[in-house]
């Protein structure tokens, strides 16, 4: 990424503690799927300190700062006639004094002075120096019919390579899924658990939970390579795989649910071109989940697409499990190469992220054991995006599932094996350097959530929002500083504390939001940009600074 190129030597022992209340090069962030926590890995870039955290932010209060701001800014009234100074300070804000430095009306929220009902950082760890991303992967639900008893231990890890040790620092977190019926959702202070075996909020993470550094806990029997860089996780996030810049090779951590058992360095794969940098996972068709549970034999590996900053491909990486009980290393292998020859140089690709909700939204259609519907789904292709540079560009693709059929009598004895293909179709102009790509929804004007594809650019200090309906970029968002993460956070509210929750839309108190985070690297802080375009003020504007922004000490 833009800020991440260099790394140091880096010893835990030496140095002052890490600030645990505020950021400091945040490199990786990632919200909850029940909005109730914003994760964020700080990297300890310039090793003024001797770790990285990271932290459980308190979303719901973050939200309702960010809203009621956002409220103060657009009065419902024109007649109002609220000044930006004066909707600043409704929410106990001076005005922006360094507009070039962090953009937005609003002087930064400090969250280190916020304690109490108002503290932000609810949960804090140290981790090593150099943090470069971060995945949250969440159990399987149970199955249909399974005792209450089955489904108590419901949670979550986030995972986060860390290349100062170099290990993939794992923590145990809280489930506040809303859409799954038969989740266990986290209440209260529990949804902010952060536990990586530190014996206190805001304590080191012990070595065992640093996966790779003991050869001895792997099962490998090796140590996890240098530079672990991207990051994903797969199907039921059992597979956590690693892509390492430097050494042009992959790993694979398994990560099982079993209670009592960890995470473990399980295979690696080597020998992939130079530079293999971000990775995505590819979602499992229904049909293959459901032919498993009918006991139904399908040859199906989970895929990942992997991108590389030194080689003008693309390639699709697969995970075979080992056989339960075996000892023998788990196999990832390289299965397809996509050369990227749509233009004049194809290096350099940075953040990609798939979108499937067109397909998933077909298979949450189909019945259980509708498998024709289920196989026309699979059929759906899966856009994908990348973040491209030389040139500027994002990269537009697709994914391809082909289901190999065989002729049978009974209709789940009908498919046999499937595998994914990849190809790029497209590209659209951005500026100055791509990084990260994430995949979300603005509220449009007609107060419906409407597709976007967002793309930050470190040097440039821009945000781009393209529609993938219109095939175009409809918004250009300034953003601070070396933009390197960013989080999506949309849904709909229904109080005053502005929790997101599961109501009708249009029923009294229900009402849509979009706010887009991202994480500033070269200025440590957060950006909070409103995505609800009915906000004629502030439409794709960042209008909220978290945490005191502070320069590169090299600058001061």
């Amino acid at each position: 990424m833009g800020g991440l190129g260099v790394a140091g030597c880096f010893v835990e022992s030496e140095g002052l503690p890490p600030p645990v209340e505020g950021f400091y090069f945040p490199a990786g962030m990632v919200a909850s799927p029940g909005g109730r926590v914003l994760y964020v890995a700080n990297s300890d870039f310039d090793l003024q300190y001797n770790g990285g955290t990271v932290q459980a932010l308190d979303l719901q209060r973050l939200r309702r700062r960010a809203l009621g701001l956002l409220e103060a800014l657009n009065p419902r009234e024109a007649a109002a006639g609220a000044s930006v100074r004066a909707a600043c300070e409704q929410v106990g804000l001076g005005a922006n004094p360094a507009p070039l430095l962090y953009p937005g009306p609003c002087a930064p929220l400090d969250i280190a002075a916020l304690d109490g009902d108002e503290e932000i950082v609810r949960r804090s760890a140290v981790i090593g120096a150099f943090a470069s991303n971060l995945v949250l992967a969440h159990r399987p639900l149970p199955e249909p019919g399974a005792t209450p008893s089955q489904t108590a231990q419901q949670n979550a890890r986030l995972f986060v390579p860390v290349r100062g040790d170099p290990s993939v620092t794992y923590f145990d977190v809280a489930d506040d899924r809303l859409d799954a019926p038969d989740a266990q959702r986290c209440q209260g202070d529990a949804c902010f658990q952060l536990d990586c075996g530190a014996t206190e909020s805001g304590g080191r993470c012990p070595r065992d939970h640093r996966i790779g550094e003991d050869p001895g806990q792997g099962r490998v029997r090796e140590k996890l390579p240098l530079e672990p860089f991207g990051i994903a996780a797969g199907p039921d996030g059992t597979s956590i795989v690693v892509s390492h810049q430097t050494l042009n090779s992959a790993s694979v951590i398994e990560n099982s649910w079993n209670e009592g058992k960890r995470p473990e360095l399980a295979g690696i794969l080597e020998d992939l071109a130079s530079g293999p940098t971000e990775l995505a996972a590819v979602p499992r068709p229904r049909l293959v989940t459901q032919l498993k549970r009918a006991d139904r034999a399908i040859d199906y590996q989970p895929a990942f697409v992997l991108t590389y900053v030194a080689s003008s491909q693309l390639d699709l990486i697969r995970y075979q499990e080992a056989e339960p009980m075996s000892t023998a290393p788990a196999l990832l292998y390289q299965s397809t190469t996509t050369p990227i020859t749509a233009l004049a140089s194809g290096t350099d690709s940075r953040g990609i992220a798939v979108d499937a909700s067109e397909r998933q939204a077909c298979e949450a259609g189909c019945g259980d054991v509708d498998y024709e519907c289920l196989a026309r789904c699979a059929a759906i292709p899966i856009p994908a995006y990348v973040a491209h540079r030389f040139p500027n560009s994002l990269l537009i693709g697709e994914v391809t599932t082909t289901l190999i059929e065989q002729d049978a009598e009974q209709p789940e004895d009908r498919w046999i094996a499937a595998y994914e293909t990849l190809a790029i179709r497209d590209a659209a102009p951005l500026a100055a350097y791509p990084s990260r790509v994430e995949i979300g929804d603005v509220i449009g004007a007609d107060g419906a959530r409407h597709r976007r594809v967002f793309a930050v650019a470190f040097d440039s200090g821009l945000a781009f929002s393209y529609d993938p309906a219109a095939r175009s970029i409809d918004a250009v968002i300034n953003t601070g500083r070396g933009p390197q993460a960013i989080a999506l956070d949309t849904g709909h509210t229904c109080s005053d504390d502005r929790e997101r929750c599961d109501c009708t839309p249009g029923s009294d108190g229900c009402e849509p939001y979009s706010l887009m985070y991202i994480a500033h690297f070269t200025d440590s802080y957060v950006g909070v940009v409103n995505l609800d375009m009915r906000k004629a003020n502030t439409p794709a504007t960042m209008i909220l600074t978290v945490g005191k922004p502070v320069s590169p000490r090299e600058s001061q």
